[in-house]
């Protein structure tokens, strides 16, 4: 649970010994002082509202289900910030997915950790769902002076319908033509 300084008429000053009521499913993360927390939670996939002393500058690589809030400041303008993350979080975990600026691929509250190679499939892949990529579009978007080899593609692929099993995401090959992504579940 996070934790919070009050000083007087419900207004928060900073965050980081005193029990701090906040809506469940949501974490509160001092900014800058516990940046290796907000990296934690965002691994596990837990919506983080970040609180930004004066003086300090937010982070500039906000992800979908996190965003930050100046403090001091009162605890209904907390409360009402992190809720409006979870909103968010539920909006998009409706089997969803997307990818992240770190590489992150999402779907609802289940993640996998992407290579270079694989998030550019996979982005390829997610923009249209059911649709056949041939083979020659994905080695131009990965390689675009030509795939180191021939089978190369084959790897990238074989490698992201490993970290795509998890999250219900099946990558199937359209023989002769290339790749299509449906879901299962």
């Amino acid at each position: 649970m996070a934790t919070a300084v009050r000083s007087g008429q419900g207004t928060v000053e900073h965050i980081p010994d005193m029990e701090f009521v906040m809506p469940a499913g949501i974490e509160l993360v001092d900014w800058p002082a516990q940046a290796d927390l907000r990296v934690a939670l965002a691994r596990a996939s837990v919506p983080r509202l970040l609180t930004v002393p004066a003086g300090e500058l937010p982070p500039t690589d906000l992800a979908p289900d996190e965003d930050w809030i100046r403090v001091p400041c009162a605890e209904d303008d907390i409360r009402v910030r992190a809720e409006q993350v979870l909103r968010v979080v539920r909006e998009r975990s409706e089997e969803t997915s997307w990818i992240d600026d770190q590489r992150v691929l999402h779907r609802g509250v289940r993640t996998a950790v992407l290579t270079a190679s694989e998030a550019t499939v996979a982005e390829v892949l997610l923009a249209e769902p059911g649709r056949v990529v041939s083979r020659t579009e994905l080695i131009r978007r990965l390689w675009p002076a030509g795939a180191p080899s021939e089978r190369a593609i084959d790897a990238v692929v074989y490698r992201l319908r490993r970290s795509c099993q998890d999250l219900g995401l099946v990558i199937r090959a359209a023989r002769g033509r290339g790749f299509v992504l449906d879901t299962c579940a």
